[in-house]
């Protein structure tokens, strides 16, 4: 394996732990947001998520050619400490400590937005419903998956 091929690899996860760093912001805005009904400021989180959604899908193609060219493919990120080069050994399980951290909090305010829109979506149906009792009937809300979105996955095996 070539050690500059490897170390790239480091600043390519360094920067995508920077990119969810970002998209952890733009959830917790986006929770504000919803919890202060300011619906311009939501519509604003939702473009920057959507733009930071097509940067993670990059980042995620960009990780498989990586992956591929260190011959790492289907290692998972934990073991990467494993098949670093000896001398690089500290930064990788820093790198991959920390991208794991990052990954924890963005995953957790992904949670809290999405479930604080939940509740405030099942407060409007309430509402509709109790103006208009056939509003619901012809296909009201219909309860998200607690799953991220496609575009919102990547690989972060432990």
């Amino acid at each position: 394996m070539d050690r500059n091929d490897f170390r790239e690899y480091l600043g390519f996860l360094k920067a995508l732990g920077d990119t969810l760093e970002e998209i952890t912001r733009v959830e917790q805005e986006k929770t504000e947001f919803v919890r202060t009904d300011d619906l311009d400021g939501l519509n604003e989180c939702m473009k920057r998520e959507q733009a930071l959604s097509l940067t993670m899908r990059a980042h995620d193609q960009k990780r498989e050619a990586v992956l591929r060219t260190l011959g790492l493919e289907g290692v998972p990120l934990r073991s990467l400490m494993d098949y670093a080069p000896a001398q690089d050994y500290e930064e990788t399980k820093r790198t991959v400590e920390q991208l794991c951290r990052q990954y924890a909090l963005f995953r957790g305010a992904f949670e809290v937005a999405r479930d604080t829109l939940e509740c405030n979506l099942h407060q409007i149906e309430k509402i509709i419903q109790a103006e208009d009792p056939d509003a619901m009937a012809s296909g009201g809300y219909q309860e998200t998956s607690a799953e991220l979105p496609p575009r919102m996955r990547t690989d972060f095996r432990a």
